[in-house]
């Protein structure tokens, strides 16, 4: 875990606004532009000097129109992602490679166009870019909203880790029986740790979350992004009240 600040509205050097998606997604998966809206890089060297040059970024993905992403295209779905959760790998020139197959985002040739999802895109889009032109003017977004809600400290329990969406499975998160002693109606529930996920036996740290919507027009009540250094694994997840 690392300190906790909150609120951010004005940026230091290891924070880059709008970074250009063809900067940050792997050139054989550019389609991933499709789906996401970049909106901070955050080279680590804030936590850590030893990490400088470790560079990951915030995104806001533009699913799901309703529920959450991913959970219209189960049939996609692999162990790194799940309905609202998505993982990448980030290589060496810091760019993300996506973990999961394309199928996994309702916007593509493998499923029926939603008219309501373009369009939700659209104005998505070109709210970001107004967001874009008035950082460029004041240096910061409009409304004065920060451009991260939480950077470092530890992970907060909300809707995401209520455990209707538990994480993909080439992730690890500790478990318990929901009652004690069990009960036998109810073998099958358990109460997870969300604070503990890891990747290959080392931790998940929790690096920021931003409103979706101090961005651009939509977005998740919280983007979490979290990080496992050593496999340079980044997971994301999202809260919805």
């Amino acid at each position: 875990m690392f300190p906790e600040t909150q609120n951010i509205t004005v940026l230091n050097k290891h924070l880059t606004p709008f970074p250009e998606a063809e900067a940050i997604f792997c050139p054989e998966q550019a389609w991933l532009s499709k789906h996401f809206i970049p909106l901070l890089s955050i080279d680590l060297a804030v936590f850590n000097p030893e990490w400088a040059g470790t560079v990951v970024h915030m995104l806001n993905p533009i699913e799901p129109y309703d529920c959450v992403i991913g959970d219209t295209t189960t049939e996609y779905h692999n162990e790194f992602t799940c309905p609202n959760w998505l993982a990448f790998r980030l290589n060496d020139d810091n760019r993300y490679v996506f973990l999961g197959q394309e199928g996994y985002f309702q916007n593509t040739p493998f499923h029926k166009v939603n008219t309501y999802l373009l369009q939700k895109e659209a104005e998505m889009r070109e709210s970001y870019q107004h967001a874009k032109q008035f950082f460029q003017e004041h240096a910061q977004l409009p409304n004065n909203n920060a451009f991260l809600d939480v950077l470092g400290g530890d992970f907060t329990d909300d809707n995401w880790s209520s455990g209707s969406h538990i994480p993909p499975s080439a992730f690890t998160i500790p478990s318990e029986p929901a009652f004690s002693p069990p009960h036998p109606d109810f073998e099958d529930w358990l109460i997870y740790d969300f604070s503990n996920i890891s990747y290959q036996g080392n931790p998940m740290i929790h690096i920021a979350e931003v409103a979706g919507y101090n961005w651009c027009s939509d977005g998740a009540d919280a983007i979490i992004l979290m990080y496992e250094p050593e496999s340079r694994t980044v997971l994301f997840t999202f809260n919805w009240t």
